[in-house]
């Protein structure tokens, strides 16, 4: 509980570099994250570059605490998953006909998709990814803030990515914060937002 309560969206980080083995091991926490179907519908683009952090920070509608992390990490949504659902599948160690079983139920589901289906699917997917790199930032007392607010197409362009086929989701500033800055959390009391049934 303590990783919970103790988490805030963090806009004034230290200069002062993230620990490569914690990048590391936060990316790692990312591609751990659970998926729909085991479809993993993601890439993760990480830098520490300060270079590349000042200019990912324009795209970012130059917010201060993007140009100012010592580290980003931009989940980019894959629409592909269709295509690659079935050898995917059958890599899991699980009885034959349990795999032909999803593939029969699944698949169809998966190519039946629209362009448009793809992308919120897959892009739904992209923040269970997102909860794991925040959380983990918290449990190795670094900082951490979502971005949402940036540029598509500059960003896209910016990766190189192939919009037919994947998209730049949601961005991570990432760095050390500065304990003297830290914001209460202002949330729902327990009893307004949950409801036993």
């Amino acid at each position: 509980m303590n990783i919970f309560e103790k988490r805030f969206s963090c806009r004034e980080f230290l200069d002062k570099q993230i620990d490569a083995d914690d990048f590391r091991k936060i990316l790692e926490a990312a591609r751990l994250s659970p998926s729909s179907l085991g479809l993993e519908p993601w890439k993760f683009i990480a830098t520490q570059d300060k270079n590349k952090i000042k200019e990912l920070g324009v795209i970012a509608n130059n917010q201060a605490h993007v140009s100012s992390a010592a580290a980003l990490i931009i989940i980019v949504s894959r629409y592909d998953f269709a295509v690659y659902f079935e050898e995917k599948l059958r890599q899991r160690a699980m009885p034959k006909e349990e795999i032909e079983k999803r593939i029969k139920t699944y698949k169809p589901f998966l190519e039946g998709m629209s362009f448009e289906e793809k992308k919120s699917y897959s892009k739904q997917q992209a923040y269970l990814a997102l909860a794991s790199i925040l959380y983990a930032a918290t449990a190795l007392n670094l900082g951490s803030c979502a971005i949402g607010g940036f540029h598509q197409q500059d960003l896209d362009r910016y990766l190189g990515l192939d919009t037919g086929k994947e998209q730049a989701t949601v961005m991570v500033a990432l760095g050390h914060k500065d304990e003297t800055k830290t914001s209460e959390k202002a949330r729902f009391s327990f009893d307004e937002v949950v409801k036993f049934i």
